[in-house]
């Protein structure tokens, strides 16, 4: 797995950890957070390395569905985007990109189709 699928995946459970178990959660933290192996994991929750790994892999899925379904990460990564043009449009006195900008975090915010 790249490090741009782990970063996803420890994002998503920042987002999402709540719905999991705490087992879930804490075992993603574990596991893509502090990068503890599957082993190390195992003899911390007393379980076989299998069933660290087959916990791990059912959060992922759930982790993956539940930002298909709620799009929440994309959210924040649009918005988050859209602040930073819109500061620097602020700094640069563009008041017309300005309200552009402020109308896409708008659109976003209301989920009225806000790609941008």
């Amino acid at each position: 797995m790249s490090k741009s699928e782990k970063l996803y995946i420890s994002r998503y459970n920042d987002f999402y950890g709540c719905l999991l178990t705490e087992h879930q959660s804490e075992m993603i933290k574990l596991y893509y957070d502090y990068d503890i192996s599957l082993f190390e994991i195992a003899e911390q929750f007393d379980i076989s390395r299998q069933a660290v790994r087959d916990t791990i892999k059912r959060a992922e899925q759930l982790l993956e569905m539940y930002e298909q379904k709620l799009k929440l990460v994309q959210k924040f990564s649009n918005i988050s985007a859209s602040l930073i043009q819109l500061e620097n449009a602020v700094k640069a006195n563009d008041r017309m990109l300005a309200m552009q900008l402020l109308g896409s975090v708008k659109d976003i915010v209301e989920d009225n189709d806000g790609d941008i």
